[in-house]
């Protein structure tokens, strides 16, 4: 049994390494991503572990089945880059890391939120545009004490999310479609995403990036929301309809945004070797507003969450092809 393991950054190396040999088990690795061109580097192996944001198409389930692979092991949650239906077809079982660290991303959420709120954009421009270091009017923030946070999805992250704005003060309020029965959270549910728009100082995106989602938070939305309202969104980019961000930033409509993942994320995004100057422009246009904090797709990056994404991807093939229970089948 021996396993490969593409798009393997240099922080997940030695995670991959002690696991192979913990578990006895030959894990080579590349740091291409997968696709048509790179699969035959899998000829010989018996599953295949990927981490990416581009496509894993037919054809590429199509080539994995003439090679013989019959199992796809991710190492993170979502699904949407997933032809699930040709994986079938093609007799390629997938598995995903549902949970590798919650509270990694939450973090980070809270991270974003506290940035932009206490106006860091606008500090950090005044020295490294102007060479200017001082106090200035367009500094003053607001505690996050004296907020509502709209928390958008209460799933593991959401969750995470609700406890750590809770601990800051804030006043939490969340929606989802599937509530929790029971929670012992300090939040209290709304009936509607409008009601989240309405209310909340911070909305905090944590829903998945499902086509019944797209564009949730488009022209409309923004200008629903308080012209004092910032956004972070550390879920998926295809939730939020980038440029009518970018209008409603320009225009007032909301006041700041914390933007981890957005539309038409490149393969290079997550390449941590890459030199590639940036040239996307909605990335260009933002990265120049003192009221956005935009990263490139990194909320989930700890060790924690790197080391569980690699075992539980790992752990995951090896129950599948040693003929053991397999859990995080993707559905």
């Amino acid at each position: 049994m021996k396993f490969i393991a593409y798009n393997v950054r240099d922080d997940e190396i030695p995670f991959v390494k002690d696991w192979g040999k913990q578990n006895g088990i030959e894990v080579d690795y590349s740091t291409d991503t997968l696709n048509l061109d790179t699969v035959s580097e899998a000829d010989g192996f018996d599953g295949i572990s990927g981490l990416q944001t581009i496509p894993y198409d037919a054809e590429l389930f199509a080539k994995m089945k003439e090679l013989g692979i019959s199992m796809l092991s991710l190492r993170n949650v979502g699904l949407d880059n997933v032809d699930l239906i040709a994986a079938k077809q093609n007799g390629v079982t997938v598995t995903n890391v549902p949970a590798y660290s919650p509270a990694s991303i939450a973090e980070f959420a809270v991270t974003l939120a506290l940035m932009v709120n206490r106006k860091v954009g606008y500090m950090y421009n005044q020295l490294h545009d102007l060479g200017e270091f001082h106090m200035a009017s367009d500094f003053m923030g607001r505690l996050m004490s004296n907020s509502t946070v709209g928390v958008v999805g209460t799933g593991r992250i959401g969750r995470e999310a609700i406890k750590m704005f809770a601990g800051l003060g804030a006043n939490v309020i969340a929606y989802d479609k599937f509530p929790m029965k029971d929670s012992d959270l300090p939040f209290k549910y709304v009936d509607s995403l409008d009601d989240i728009l309405d209310q909340a100082d911070v909305v905090d995106l944590h829903m998945p990036g499902l086509p019944e989602n797209d564009h949730l938070f488009d022209e409309k939305a923004f200008k629903r929301m308080k012209d004092s309202a910032i956004l972070i969104n550390t879920a998926r980019g295809s939730i939020v309809d980038t440029p009518a961000m970018i209008n409603a930033l320009k225009s007032g409509e909301i006041a700041g945004a914390g933007i981890d993942t957005l539309e038409h994320e490149s393969a290079d995004l997550q390449n941590s070797r890459s030199t590639a100057m940036v040239e996307a422009e909605d990335v260009l246009e933002l990265s120049k507003m003192p009221n956005v904090i935009v990263t490139p797709h990194s909320a989930f990056h700890t060790d924690e969450a790197v080391k569980n994404m690699v075992d539980i991807s790992l752990n995951n093939l090896k129950a599948k092809l040693s003929g053991g229970e397999v859990e995080n089948l993707a559905k």
